[in-house]
């Protein structure tokens, strides 16, 4: 648990392996790295050059990194582009071109017109009245539909519920 916290934080655990000694190698290396460039013709060198270039163009390559680049750039581009069109004040702007006018405010007004009643109830359009009503209401049509005598002081307290 520390250790991943510490690994999280930036903070690489301490190296338990010892340090590599070149001398004991058991995979030499063929060539040796890096060359010397001055030791090799044109010919050499722009091969190398081309190797190198393709080689660190492959390693610099990463694909989570840029997947995410793309989609917090994205991300951004429409929540400014969202902002701008619906809520920031082009009136008071002092790079607006016509001052006092507001160009997106037909857009504004349609999504007003369309949105509008999402977060309201309407008039007219429920038959419940308040709160809880409906299963008042409900738990009535179960009594008088089975048949059986209702309890006394049953009507005055479903009265009592509506505030008749």
């Amino acid at each position: 648990m520390f250790q991943s916290l510490l690994r999280l934080l930036g903070r690489a655990p301490k190296n338990t392996l010892p340090p590599f000694d070149f001398k004991r190698n058991r995979y030499p290396a063929i060539k040796k790295w890096p060359p010397n460039l001055r030791e090799l013709t044109e010919k050499q060198q722009f091969r190398f050059e081309r190797k190198f270039k393709r080689r660190l163009r492959l390693k610099s390559i990463k694909p989570t990194w840029n997947k995410w680049v793309k989609i917090v750039q994205w991300s951004l581009i429409g929540g400014v582009t969202v902002y701008a069109v619906f809520f920031y004040d082009f009136r008071k702007d002092p790079m607006n071109p016509r001052p006092g006018e507001q160009p997106f405010d037909w857009l504004r007004a349609w999504t007003r017109e369309k949105l509008g009643g999402v977060w309201s109830v309407g008039s007219g359009s429920s038959t419940i009245g308040e709160r809880g009503q409906r299963r008042v209401l409900e738990e009535e049509l179960e009594v008088r539909k089975e048949g059986d005598v209702l309890p006394a002081g049953y009507e005055e307290a479903v009265g009592k519920r509506r505030g008749t």
